[in-house]
């Protein structure tokens, strides 16, 4: 396959010194990207082209042309083309480092990142207020960044997921403000970041694979992450977040919860106590508390968040991420409060089998809210071939818990589709829940 060079004639937008400046190699500013199709790659894409920076992004499925990365001048490249010659190689933690393109960059002089270490490189070079927490990374991050930039605030932006209310999942915004960007604790990746303050939203046992030894270990890992506050820096715990305040010399704020007349737009006892920890943060940047109470009040949420996809057959079909048993038992505590009184479907997926069976034991207390449940066979992600689960293993229980509830485990989408046909009437509530493909099986139906 040809080598490809950068296209000298093809000048980058910005002229002037960006503060992404301090990471251009000998080959000025250029990147490659390998995983360039999710979320938080898009992001960083999203930045560089922001910048001026050239940049070439690949994915096992070739970015189309009306993809918004390359109509802001991304250019696609297929997954095992030769990259061209670049300073900055940046991979996603799905893309192995023996990957062929990240090995030929690296062998062709460009420095090789993970997107976490990427993220690292940034946090010294500019403010960072880092969203932490195993649960509601995505909805606080979100919740600030269209606070701030509606209050007309131009902060920095990344959030893993769609945002309705933002023309981008990602924005660079000013460099002398805060970069609000999630922190996630997979793989101990948030111990790359620098952070000048943090958002603590809770810290529970999850990421079996990363965190064999639970709890413990997971929070040892965030109080790591916290000694990275300097003296300087402040850290605000919400009313979920234990008291780490010995982890780091950062300022410790505990945030009270929110006074029950208070509005807030999002449903979900969970989604109050988010809306506190946004409402402190806010807060702090000088804003009225009549702004305060109105971000409040008008945050829609993100993408798979409650996300309402449409109606069939009379039935409202809504799609969420979560996949935790915390997640899960949080989001149709939400669902009954959004919609009272109305017949709750939950088509729940287990993503990984070493997820399910480090916490089998909460997933069936976790779906009591449900009135009818559809189990899809676990969706496995790097899970060792040796460990084999079922979501059958949840029947006993779910049905010794409520006998008289509709149970059924189903094999595929279309069993699953009959069996809704069968089962759902006009203004049900149908809530397909998980991390893998079932959020498909949810716009199957639309």
């Amino acid at each position: 396959m040809p080598q490809i060079h950068p296209d000298a004639s093809a000048s980058p937008a910005c002229k002037e010194s960006h503060l992404l400046d301090a990471l251009v190699g000998k080959f000025g500013r250029t990147a490659y990207l390998a995983g360039a199709g999710g979320c938080g790659m898009r992001g960083l894409a999203t930045f560089l082209l922001q910048s001026g920076w050239q940049v070439w992004g690949a994915d096992q499925t070739c970015l189309k042309e009306d993809d918004s990365l390359v109509q802001m001048g991304l250019q696609p490249l297929t997954d095992l083309a030769v990259p061209p010659e670049v300073s900055l190689c940046i991979r996603s933690a799905a893309i192995p480092n023996g990957h062929l393109a990240v090995k030929t960059a690296e062998k062709q002089g460009a420095r090789c990142l993970l997107y976490s270490e990427m993220l690292g490189e940034i946090s010294r070079l500019r403010p960072v207020l880092a969203i932490a927490g195993s649960h509601g990374k995505t909805t606080i991050t979100a919740w600030l960044a269209w606070a701030l930039r509606h209050a007309g605030i131009p902060v920095g932006y990344l959030v893993g997921a769609e945002v309705p209310q933002l023309n981008n999942s990602a924005d660079w915004g000013s460099s002398d403000l805060p970069l609000i960007l999630e922190s996630c604790e997979y793989a101990r990746s948030f111990h790359h970041l620098r952070p000048q303050d943090v958002a603590l939203i809770n810290v529970d046992a999850e990421h079996p694979d990363t965190y064999p030894g639970g709890l413990p270990e997971v929070t040892e890992s965030f109080e790591k992450f916290l000694s990275k506050v300097g003296d300087s820096g402040r850290i605000f715990a919400g009313p979920e977040a234990p008291d780490l305040s010995s982890a780091g010399a950062g300022q410790w704020f505990k945030v009270p919860s929110i006074p029950n007349a208070t509005l807030v737009g999002l449903p979900g006892s969970h989604n109050r106590k988010n809306g506190a920890l946004v409402a402190e943060i806010l807060r702090t940047f000088g804003l009225d508390e009549s702004v305060v109470q109105h971000s409040l009040a008008g945050f829609q949420g993100a993408a798979r968040r409650l996300e309402k996809i449409g109606e069939w057959n009379g039935a409202l079909v809504v799609s969420d991420y979560a996949h935790h048993p915390i997640e899960v038992k949080a989001t149709l505590q939400a669902a009954q409060e959004r919609w009272q009184g109305k017949r709750l479907h939950a088509v729940f997926q287990p993503h990984q089998a070493q997820r399910f069976h480090a916490y089998r034991k909460q997933f069936a207390p976790a779906l009591d809210l449900a009135d009818f449940i559809y189990l899809l066979e676990i969706y496995r992600a790097r899970d060792p071939n040796e460990l084999q689960a079922s979501v059958a293993e949840l029947l006993p229980e779910l049905s010794t818990r409520n006998p008289q509830r509709f149970l059924k485990l189903i094999p595929d989408f279309v069993v699953g589709e009959r069996l809704l046909k069968e089962n759902v009437g006009p203004g049900d509530v149908i809530l397909f829940l998980g991390a893998g493909n079932v959020d498909r099986f949810a716009r199957c139906l639309c």
